[in-house]
C-alpha cells in the first residue's frame, strides 16, 4: 500500500486509536488484504471530507478500481448523502466510523 497523505493517514490512526475506534485500521487492513489476495497495490490519499481519504487500486499498471474510506458520525447525519461527505452509509447509526465506499 501507498500513502500519499503526507502523514495525515498516520495523524488519523493515532487519533482513532485514542478514540478506541478501530474501524479506520479495520479498513486499512481490508485494502491490504486485497492487494494481497489479488496482487494489486492501493494508494491512498486525502480526501476533500473530514477525516476521510480517497484510494486507487491498480494490479500492475491496470486501473483497478477506486473508492473512498470515508469518516460518518454526527458531522455528516451518520452518512445520509449530504455535505460534507456527500456518502450514503447503509449503517443508520450517527456513531463514529469510518467505511469503504466503491
Amino acid at each position: 500500500m501507498k500513502d500519499l497523505t503526507n502523514g495525515v493517514l498516520e495523524e488519523e490512526l493515532k487519533k482513532a486509536e485514542a478514540e478506541k475506534n478501530l474501524t479506520l485500521l479495520n479498513c486499512i487492513n481490508k485494502l491490504k488484504m486485497i492487494d494481497e489476495l489479488h496482487g494489486s497495490e492501493t494508494t491512498v490519499m486525502k480526501d476533500f471530507a473530514p477525516r476521510s481519504f480517497y484510494f486507487e487500486r491498480f494490479v500492475g499498471k491496470t486501473f483497478s478500481g477506486n473508492g473512498g474510506i470515508i469518516y460518518h458520525g454526527v458531522h455528516d447525519h451518520g452518512g445520509n448523502g449530504a455535505y460534507p461527505t456527500f456518502s450514503v452509509s447503509l449503517n443508520e447509526s450517527i456513531e463514529s466510523r469510518w467505511e469503504i465506499h466503491t
